[in-house]
């Protein structure tokens, strides 16, 4: 058999397993790629923000397909209109918000892959049924076995660099 016999060379538009509640689809996982690196197709709604938060394991990038984004990369806010790319390298926090006034889709790319257990994760985390406290100790808990560190002291800062409401 050839090493690429069971390749898959066209994901579709509807292809992927989707997270409903983060509004993520797997693309493309650490696994097709040799753990490579990992894709994922994401939307934000107008006026919701990606709170501020640090990788130390993968770099992330980020394209943007539909609509647009405005990012803070350690403290430098961009304004990622549809087909810009923005890096985001790990061990620096970045925060993003949909700044604009219409649904954005944007790409997700992780280097290197396997980030897409941690948004399986986080899923169920939102998901579920548990207090917004134990939803915080959960998600940092998952930040930690995941080398995300999530930096909620940044939050009115980060907020007020978007021009959102405290």
């Amino acid at each position: 058999m050839a090493a690429n016999e069971n390749k898959k060379y066209l994901i579709g538009p509807d292809e992927g397993v989707h997270l409903p509640v983060l509004d993520i689809t797997h693309k493309v996982i650490a696994e097709d790629f040799g753990g490579a690196f990992t894709i994922t197709e994401a939307g934000l709604p107008p006026g919701e923000m990606i709170p501020p938060h640090t990788h130390a394991r993968e770099d992330e990038c980020n394209f943007v397909v539909e609509g647009e984004l405005t990012f803070d990369g350690g403290g430098e806010i961009v304004l990622a209109p549809a087909g810009s790319f923005v890096i985001k390298p790990r061990g620096v926090y970045h925060a993003f918000c949909n700044t604009g006034t219409v649904h954005n889709r944007h790409l997700e790319i992780h280097a290197p892959g396997e980030f897409e257990d941690y948004y399986d994760e986080y899923e169920r985390i939102v998901e579920s049924e548990i207090d917004e406290e134990e939803r915080r100790k959960a998600r940092v808990e998952l930040g930690e076995r995941y080398g995300v560190v999530w930096h909620e002291e940044l939050i009115p800062e980060v907020r007020a660099r978007f021009g959102l409401e405290p």
